[in-house]
């Protein structure tokens, strides 16, 4: 059976262990972001009595959610789109054209003014606590962040874009990691993906322009005198019903809502009934691209670099208002065509992502299926076969060392992948090549922490104390608080014997036990340094002070490890020599 591999079981746990944490950020940032949201339509309602108080606490919860995750400041974003959206499709507010006050801009202009105010502010925490900086990331994470042409830079971010509506409309093309090389860049006009950025362009300028024309013109006939229209569609229904009956029209008389020059003027109350219907769904649509995307745009790279191609979880946010966009489109539909060819489309569409839901559920039950089903989608991303590798490392698979290489084959300069097959190597009995896979690892990376620490086993292994300390000191570099690296350290200064290197291991071994006092290994090498450190020139006191202190990790030792002979033989040893002396025996004594 092929060894278990301790470095690549521990770090794979961890990842696992952390991933269960960091991917609930999501959850609790969409929960923050919908109570914000709702707290803010409570704030315009008129009859809230403390309209004030739940402005604040609009505020709190986009803080909490941006806590969270960063994303949950848009929600602020968000809030402005839908104060504009309740000053559209609230027309009771408005007075006839004759006041002079035609319109109450105060709740309007002291909401926005409050919730930019908080965007300012919480933007400038951020900046102020975190740093003025860009998240810390490599060019694997993140290619296009790392081109030095613009030109490349721009055209990737924008087939980013297409590629994440794409998720949206299709999420066919699933993965859990995008990176290194999942997606190559867009380096010239001549690539093919470009059609999909420019289509997503059209769309967006011909849906913001069919908005703000439906947008305007609402607002034009609210401005006109909606009060005097309503009340004039209050007489025309309470007098003609029995017109309309008969199919006769009625026509809205003395009232100029649009210019007599406007070709698509309603001209009865009909047509404006339709008309207030088009006119209110334009805004919603308006809302629900809002909330697709203002979400997305820290992620989107088009402000600053983030630390990944595309990410999944992201979308999460931008779904809800993807959802409202669904809904609104099958309620078009379903107006233009029979309600049963509506129900029959709603029922695919949902069998289809339910079991597409389905699926993926069952791809992350196990971190081998969500890796396998990963690579089914981008066997070209190294990182993938690295994660693969890593896996059946844990399992005492051999075909790890397979997937190692096939991650070294896609990456050459994959540190990471060279190290990680190497101790494969050491495991099979093949430390000439694992050699060679270490130093290939630190010559592309030098201050690589699990290549100088594997380097160093293997040294210590065939007994090169020199070369091992060297490198567990490289190591040590990069993580100075790790005690396994100070334990090897101390265990190769104590083989190479002089008294200065007896003196590092001592040191070395005490911050073991300082930084993990549940270092057994660490105490008994201590105390068998402490109790054996015998010179002609120490006084009794230091002798007796050294010996007590050698008996404390003795037994410290002997406590953690209980079935080890060898442990309790030597701390016999060392209380008789400590009863050899009336106040060395009293201190053991006590």
């Amino acid at each position: 059976m092929f060894p278990k591999c301790p470095l690549l079981r521990n770090s794979t746990v961890f990842l696992l262990q952390v991933a269960n944490i960091v991917g609930r950020s999501e959850l609790f940032a969409a929960i923050f972001f919908l109570l914000a949201l709702i707290s803010y339509q409570r704030a315009g309602r008129k009859d809230t009595t403390t309209p004030s108080a739940w402005i604040f606490l609009t505020v709190a919860l986009s803080a909490v959610s941006l806590l969270c995750k960063e994303q949950g400041v848009t929600v602020l974003g968000l809030c402005l789109v839908l104060e504009a959206k309740n000053f559209l499709l609230k027309p009771e507010k408005i007075v006839p054209v004759q006041s002079k006050n035609r319109i109450s801009w105060t709740g309007h202009l002291l909401r926005s003014s409050v919730v930019l105010s908080a965007i300012a502010a919480l933007l400038f925490i951020r900046i102020y606590l975190i740093g003025r900086g860009t998240p810390t990331f490599v060019d694997s994470d993140n290619p296009a962040a790392f081109s030095p042409h613009w030109k490349t830079r721009f055209l990737t971010y924008s087939y980013l874009c297409a590629l994440n509506v794409w998720l949206l409309l299709l999420p066919s093309q699933l993965c859990h990691d995008w990176s290194m090389g999942s997606i190559p860049l867009v380096e010239s006009v001549a690539d093919y993906r470009i059609l999909a950025s420019l289509s997503l362009l059209a769309v967006t300028l011909t849906s913001c322009t069919l908005l703000a024309r439906r947008v305007i013109s609402h607002k034009r006939v609210r401005d006109c005198g909606w009060t005097e229209l309503s009340r004039s569609f209050h007489a025309i229904n309470s007098q003609g019903n029995k017109n309309l009956n008969n199919n006769n029209t009625l026509t809205v008389q003395k009232l100029t809502l649009f210019p007599t020059n406007t070709k698509k003027r309603p001209s009865n109350l009909l047509e404006w009934k339709r008309w207030g219907l088009r006119s209110k769904s334009s805004v919603l649509l308006l809302v629900s691209l809002s909330w697709v995307v203002i979400p997305f745009l820290p992620a989107s790279n088009l402000f600053f670099p983030v630390g990944f191609v595309v990410a999944e979880r992201v979308l999460y946010l931008p779904s809800m208002g993807f959802c409202l966009l669904v809904a609104l489109s099958i309620n078009s539909f379903r107006t233009k065509t029979r309600k049963n060819h509506a129900a029959i489309a709603v029922s695919l569409l949902v069998l289809v992502f339910s079991a597409k839901t389905v699926s993926r559920n069952s791809e992350w039950g196990t971190s081998r299926g969500i890796v396998t089903a990963a690579l089914k989608t981008f066997p070209g991303n190294a990182k993938l076969h690295m994660s693969m590798g890593n896996i059946l490392a844990q399992q005492g698979d051999r075909r790890c060392e397979m997937f190692y290489r096939n991650a070294i084959r896609l990456r050459p300069n994959y540190a990471s992948a060279w190290t990680n097959l190497g101790l494969v190597l050491v495991n099979t009995d093949r430390p000439k090549e694992a050699e060679e896979a270490y130093r290939t690892a630190l010559a592309l990376k030098p201050d690589h922490l699990n290549g100088n620490t594997n380097m160093g086993h293997l040294c210590r292994l065939q007994g090169r104390w020199e070369e091992a300390r060297r490198y567990f000191t490289s190591a040590l570099a990069r993580r100075p608080n790790l005690p396994t690296l100070h334990y090897f350290l101390g265990v190769a200064s104590e083989e190479i014997g002089t008294q200065r290197d007896i003196e590092v291991a001592v040191e070395e071994y005490g911050l073991a036990v300082k930084y993990n006092s549940q270092y057994w290994e660490a105490h008994y090498r201590l105390g068998r340094l402490l109790a054996s450190s015998d010179t002609a020139t120490e006084s009794t006191t230091t002798r007796n002070e050294r010996l007590k202190k050698a008996f404390h990790h003795y037994q410290a030792a002997a406590n953690l490890k209980r079935d080890d002979k060898r442990i309790t033989n030597e701390l016999e040893t060392l209380l008789k020599l400590l009863n050899q002396t009336s106040e060395a025996g009293k201190n053991f004594n006590q």
